[in-house]
This record gives structure tokens, C-alpha cells and sequence, in this order.
């Protein structure tokens, strides 16, 4: 009867360790996609006129400004910073809009994030 209960007792075992290493796969696969979608973001925002164009990629970093030449003959200098300094910044806000996104796309459904515990040195 020891014996038999000692197979079932490893079969048991390898099942759930099977479980869990098809669970890492899935969440190896999960990881690796996000890194690639992540990798390749840009997010684009325009001016409410539709005059100044600005994307950034995922690290926040402008990659691209389009400015409409009647904008830049009509308005004075401090104007365009100014227009040009709110439409990154919109385009940054997109930015973490999509990566909150694309991070809840790849949590489990079952997952919620893991506390943090400072143990003092």
C-alpha cells in the first residue's frame, strides 16, 4: 500500500510541476511580447488646431515634431514653445496611457500586483 501511495504521491508531483512550468511558459511568452510592443511604441498627439504634431516612443522620448508652416509664420516664438511643449507632453500622456494598457492586457486574470516589503537592514 506504501508503494502505491508513494506513486501516486510523485505523480501527483510531476503533474504540479508540469502546471507550473506550462504557467512560466505562458508568462515567459506574456513578457517576451510586451518587451517587443514596448520596443516598437510611438505615440503621436497634435495641437488642438492641428498644427503641431509631436510622438514619442515608449521611453518618453520625442522621435518626431511636424510643424504646420502657417504656424510658425503666424504665431511669435514663445507661442510655439509653448504649443510645441504641451503637444509632447500630451503625446508622453498617451504614452503611459498605452503602456498601463498593454501591462494589463498581459497580467493573468487571477494576478494582482505584489505587495512591496522593505525589510530594514
Amino acid at each position: 500500500m506504501t508503494e502505491t501511495a508513494d506513486r501516486a504521491a510523485n505523480q501527483a508531483l510531476r503533474n504540479d510541476l508540469e502546471n507550473v512550468y506550462g504557467r512560466y511558459e505562458e508568462l515567459r511568452s506574456g513578457v517576451d511580447e510586451l518587451q517587443r510592443s514596448l520596443a516598437t511604441m510611438q505615440v503621436s498627439a497634435a495641437s488642438a488646431d492641428g498644427a503641431v504634431h509631436a510622438t514619442v516612443n515608449a521611453d518618453g522620448d520625442l522621435v518626431g515634431l511636424r510643424l504646420d508652416q502657417q504656424a510658425c509664420r503666424q504665431w511669435n516664438v514663445d507661442t510655439l514653445a509653448r504649443v510645441i511643449v504641451e503637444t509632447v507632453q500630451h503625446a508622453a500622456a498617451g504614452k503611459h496611457r498605452q503602456v498601463e494598457q498593454l501591462v494589463a492586457a498581459h497580467q493573468q486574470p487571477d494576478e494582482a500586483p505584489a505587495p512591496f516589503h522593505h525589510e530594514a537592514a
